[in-house]
């Protein structure tokens, strides 16, 4: 065999292992993302109570109608924030993973019994509000819990080289 053609064999052989690569940077991806989520849930806040959402008109241009009052559109359960981080679904998202509270379609119902969650007020309990003080994990947990994900994906490529390797092999 000539130089030119083993050069060619290699070559051919790079472009499947780049091919291979590009294929599964998603799913490595979601093995992190994945563990991400869950140590979050674990780490997130969980209420004692039952809280609830109202829809109320507004006395005046900027006053609002007494606590209470009104219609009831959400339920929200304790456990609703946990249960609502998870890895996000974006489809123009190809190499990568985003975890975060889920919104949910329509804001109305019952949340954190069940399947269906709600987390719009993640930020609320993040950073506080005026009414109420910060409650700060999200950050905390990604970041103690980074060098375990980057160990659990690390370990992911390296089996898929292996087998790549195994069973094409490069020189």
């Amino acid at each position: 065999m000539t130089p030119e053609q083993e050069i060619e064999i290699i070559v051919a052989k790079l472009r499947k292992y780049g091919n291979l690569v590009a294929g599964e940077r998603k799913r490595v991806a979601s093995l992190g993302g994945a563990y991400m989520a869950s140590s979050l849930e674990a780490a997130a806040p969980r209420g004692k109570k039952v809280h609830k959402r109202y829809s109320t008109a507004k006395v005046a241009k900027r006053m609002r109608a007494p606590k209470g009052s009104g219609r009831v559109v959400a339920t929200y359960y304790p456990g609703n924030l946990g249960m609502s981080l998870q890895v996000l679904p974006f489809n123009r998202a190809n190499t990568k993973v985003f975890v975060g509270a889920k919104l949910a379609r329509r804001a109305t119902g019952s949340f954190g019994q069940g399947k269906r969650t709600d987390g719009y007020y993640l930020n609320m309990v993040e950073n506080g509000t005026a009414k109420s003080g910060s409650r700060p994990f999200y950050r905390a947990t990604v970041e103690r819990s980074k060098d375990r994900v980057y160990k659990l994906m690390e370990r992911e490529w390296r089996r898929i080289s292996q087998k790549f390797e195994n069973e094409n092999k490069i020189v």
